[in-house]
């Protein structure tokens, strides 16, 4: 007997937690659907319209005005008495209108009771201006502090279905419409520094290759600084400029250094056929020591050269990148020679 009231009290135990369960999961089937397809968004200003799904994530100019059409229908599933729908958002001077009623707030919270539940729901409509460009942006060694930066700030109009006491604030979450209308503020001058920027550091990066440095000014605009990060840019372009000798320099460096290997080689043969007698030796020696070490000198110049065209995108660049290393092992072998001859010169 003891065994059968065990065995039924573990039966009613379990058909308690499947009900639980299946409650759970009624409790939180989506009971509102977005029309997407039909709802779609104004801005007053321009006289433009696009569908909702074409203005998510969009770029628009701060202070316009918009106003968004957002139809909303049941899904069907049941819908409990204590349902309501919050309507939120963070753009400036909101006006909300939900069937005769209208509202001033962030956010305001509508379709009460039974009766409204009911009916259709009414179209959503909102009309607000894009707030300014700011944002709480990561200050790299910073990050415990709160700082703000100009840049692409989120701008967001939500509808929540939930329950409410008070009737102004959710106490539970049952359903968050999806998608959420989520685009971001801008204005003119952030835009065209980004234009800026990007030119910039595209023309520097055709000069000496991607550096960790561009990759910095780039971060620098991302998290709020655009006024700098254009500035900077446009340095750098600068400094690229300044970093990428051009191919004339080039040549004559080479030809100095020819210049001064033959000169050499002219002394060497003119010493050692007999030629140049009185002259002084030592001195001459000197003077091709002081030679091979100006060779070495510009043969440093040329792998500082090498170096940055090694780290060029370019695929010539680098092909440049390896003549010219090649060029260097020749000078510090045409350099170790020069000091030979000077030697032997002084030996004779």
């Amino acid at each position: 007997m003891k065994r059968v009231f065990y065995v039924s009290l573990a039966v009613l135990a379990l058909t308690l937690l499947v009900l639980s369960v299946g409650i759970g999961f009624a409790a939180v089937q989506d009971v509102l659907r977005l029309d997407e397809e039909n709802s779609y968004v104004l801005n007053l200003e321009t006289g433009s319209k696009l569908r909702y799904v074409e203005f998510l994530d969009s770029k628009q100019f701060e202070g316009d005005r918009l106003e968004f059409h957002i139809y909303v229908s049941k899904t069907g599933n049941p819908i409990l008495d204590d349902y309501v729908l919050e309507l939120r958002t963070n753009m400036e001077n909101p006006e909300w209108k939900f069937g005769d009623n209208f509202s001033h707030s962030a956010n305001w919270i509508v379709w009460k009771g039974k009766g409204e539940h009911e009916r259709m729901v009414p179209t959503v409509i909102l009309s607000g201006d894009v707030p300014k460009p700011i944002r709480k942006v990561k200050e790299p060694g910073f990050e415990a502090y709160d700082i703000y930066g100009i840049g692409e700030g989120e701008v967001y109009v939500e509808l929540t279905v939930g329950m409410s006491k008070d009737g102004r604030t959710l106490e539970r979450i049952i359903q968050k419409l999806e998608p959420s209308m989520k685009f971001f503020s801008t204005n003119k001058e952030i835009q065209d520094a980004e234009d800026k920027i990007d030119k910039n550091l595209e023309e520097a990066r055709g000069k000496i290759g991607g550096t960790d440095l561009e990759e910095d000014i780039r971060k620098l605009y991302e998290e709020g600084h655009p006024g700098w990060a254009s500035e900077l840019s446009e340095h750098y372009k600068k400094l690229s400029v300044a970093a990428e000798p051009p191919p004339l320099t080039l040549y004559i460096l080479l030809a100095v250094i020819l210049g001064l290997i033959l000169g050499s080689a002219f002394v060497y043969v003119y010493v050692s056929r007999g030629g140049g007698k009185g002259v002084d030796v030592s001195q001459i020696s000197s003077e091709l020591d002081e030679t091979s070490g100006k060779i070495e000198e510009k043969s440093s110049s040329i792998n500082a050269i090498s170096t940055r065209f090694a780290r060029s995108e370019d695929d010539e660049k680098r092909s440049v990148a390896r003549d010219l290393i090649r060029i260097r092992a020749s000078l510090n072998e045409i350099s170790n020679e020069i000091r030979t001859i000077a030697d032997r010169i002084r030996e004779r």
